[in-house]
């Protein structure tokens, strides 16, 4: 049995590599099945899965840390974690400002986050946090997507 196993450590190696893809594709299959069943025919702009959260700065605490998923829709900014099933939509008219950062709640979170100012239920500022990919593209689909109608007009000169 030994020897079989010191010769043959390549297909274990493989049966552990296709398992972990098998298992992240199961995953989002998952995902995409909820987003489904939640938005139906609503069109969604932009996607990203595997999304860190770090939370709202009016939480209490350091900042936690989930991973889900992240969703653009024409109205608002969706989030739910994977297995939490934590939730957080931001509607896109209390959005304030889309900027990128590496800080949050004080704390140097290490890694490049954006971070989304809005206003709560109760018409005070707040802050979340995400570790999305590309965040650039993130800031100017956002940007463009919600807070289109409420830039300043461009001076002509």
């Amino acid at each position: 049995m030994l020897d079989f196993l010191k010769n043959n450590q390549w297909l274990f190696i493989s049966l552990a590599f296709f398992g972990i893809i098998f298992y992240i594709s199961w995953l989002r299959w998952r995902d995409r099945k909820w987003i489904d069943k939640r938005f139906g025919g609503r069109k969604i702009l932009a996607t990203s899965f595997g999304v860190n959260y770090f939370g709202r700065a009016s939480e209490p605490g350091s900042p936690r840390r989930s991973s889900g998923f992240l969703l653009l829709l024409s109205d608002r900014l969706f989030y739910r974690s994977r297995f939490a099933g934590l939730e957080l939509e931001i509607p896109g008219a209390r959005i304030v400002r889309v900027y990128h950062d590496r800080h949050h709640k004080g704390i140097n979170l290490h890694q490049s986050v954006i971070k989304v100012d809005f206003l709560n239920s109760r018409k005070q500022k707040d802050t979340a946090a995400f570790k999305v990919p590309y965040p650039p593209q993130w800031i100017q689909a956002i940007e463009s997507t919600l807070l289109q109608d409420r830039r300043p007009p461009e001076r002509q000169s």
